[in-house]
């Protein structure tokens, strides 16, 4: 699958991702693809978009890469605790994000901090437990 999703400089990204299974073909030219939920764009590309996936006889793991992932960018020494409230912010000319009320486990109540939803990447499960709440 042709990876042009979001403005990312052009360097730091691979073209295409995948291998992803062809669920059904949809007119003549397009393919509908199964996705990841995570990456919430269309399922469905045009032809010029794909490649076919063969396998590395000689070497399997060759494709793999073997970096952390870019999207990863975050990681945090301290745990949540619990997330005290939660906002969105309207920025012109962006798209809004979702900002959390983080108090820290073993911080005092002072040292609570606001965080972004995707840096909050290794407390998804805290997330969804305050979204159950509200």
């Amino acid at each position: 699958m042709f990876k042009s999703t979001r403005k990312v400089y052009k360097g730091l990204t691979r073209r295409y991702e995948g291998p992803y299974e062809v669920v059904q073909k949809v007119g003549t030219r397009s393919y509908k693809l199964a996705l990841p939920p995570h990456l919430k764009i269309h399922p469905v590309f045009h032809v010029s978009l794909l490649k076919p996936y063969h396998r590395d006889k000689e070497d399997p793991s060759r494709s793999e890469s073997h970096r952390a992932p870019i999207a990863n960018v975050v990681s945090y020494d301290k745990e949540v605790d619990e997330i005290l409230a939660d906002r969105v912010i309207h920025k012109r000319g962006t798209p809004n994000w979702t900002e959390y009320y983080v108090r820290w486990k073993g911080l005092p109540d002072s040292e609570a901090s606001w965080e972004c939803e995707h840096d909050l990447w290794q407390f998804r499960d805290m997330i969804e437990a305050y979204e159950s709440k509200a």
